[in-house]
């Protein structure tokens, strides 16, 4: 423990502001562990409570500050390569903003407090017209007070930090265990889920080639965006005629499409998940004709077919 207070002594502010930094940069480096012993180094007295708060918010601010600016940049790319490193790669910006929308300003405040939600939040927050300063209050807000609370939990046991360690090392390496392998477990049990869902998918695929062919021959399909509010808004360009129903209302919204036409359903998430859900459902409904676009409005872009800008 001295041989750590020592370290921390000549080093300390530059450990927390790197880690704070590493960390909302998107590097799978937790802080949380660094604040604690942060915590801990203030109580004992070998580190200053002020400064290294103001240091690990900072950092912290630094990386969320960056993800927003890419959010104002590529907003559109951003959110979709977000996604792709998500569990949940369909559903995550469209869970993150049901969020925002039901939350508004108070999900900056508390996303750090939930996994998944700070990682897409941030981009999100720009595509959604957050203004910077908004931004930087609110997350600021949110992010003293995650950190704070970390620094609070170590100072509070830096009197036990010695026995603490002295558990820890112990005990430790069979916790650190456990916990390795209930998280590689559930990551397995989504892949497993997520890899049947997908083996079903080619059933309801058409590709943009078959679509644009439909469409030049006047067989006229009726093309659905299922994209959200803010998705377009991430990308205001659409496939000409397309209809707008967002995903979440697809079971009462179609009973206005006719089962005797194509049905065309395109999204912008990964492998199209939630279009090829769309499209299962409606031929779950009699529409025989229901198709998920292969590659959805990213696909139909690069092959530089038409696009009609939306307000």
């Amino acid at each position: 423990m001295d041989a750590l207070n020592s370290f921390l002594h000549q080093y300390g502010n530059i450990v927390v502001f790197s880690a704070s930094l590493l960390e909302q940069s998107g590097l799978p480096l937790p802080a949380t562990p660094v604040y604690v012993a942060a915590g801990v180094a203030v109580g004992a007295g070998d580190m200053h409570g002020p400064t290294v708060l103001a240091l690990a918010v900072a950092g912290s601010l630094l990386g969320d500050f960056l993800w927003y600016l890419l959010g104002r940049w590529r907003g559109h790319q951003v959110l979709r390569f977000l996604c792709r490193l998500s569990l949940e790669p369909d559903s995550c910006v469209r869970d993150t903003e049901e969020r925002f929308r039901r939350y508004g300003m108070r999900s900056l405040v508390i996303a750090k407090f939930l996994p998944g939600l700070g990682s897409v939040i941030r981009p999100l927050a720009a595509v959604a017209g957050v203004g910077v300063g908004a931004f930087l209050f609110y997350t600021g807000l949110g992010t003293v007070l995650y950190i704070g609370s970390f620094m609070a939990l170590g100072y509070v046991f830096s009197d036990q930090a010695d026995q603490l360690l002295s558990h820890v090392a112990s005990t430790g390496h069979v916790l650190l265990g456990l916990l390795i392998v209930s998280a590689s477990l559930y990551a397995l049990y989504k892949l497993y889920k997520r890899q049947q869902f997908l083996r079903r998918l080619p059933a309801t695929r058409l590709s943009v080639e078959e679509l644009k062919k439909r469409m030049d021959s006047g067989r006229s399909p009726v093309v659905v965006d299922l994209r959200t509010p803010l998705q377009i808004k991430a990308f205001p360009y659409s496939i000409p005629g397309a209809l707008r129903i967002p995903l979440p209302d697809i079971e009462r919204a179609y009973t206005t499409l006719s089962a005797e036409r194509d049905i065309i359903l395109f999204c912008n998430c990964p492998n199209e998940v939630s279009s090829a859900k769309a499209a299962l459902f409606l031929q779950k409904k009699g529409f025989a004709n229901a198709w998920a676009l292969t590659g959805g409005i990213d696909e139909w872009k690069e092959r530089t077919y038409p696009l009609e800008a939306l307000s």
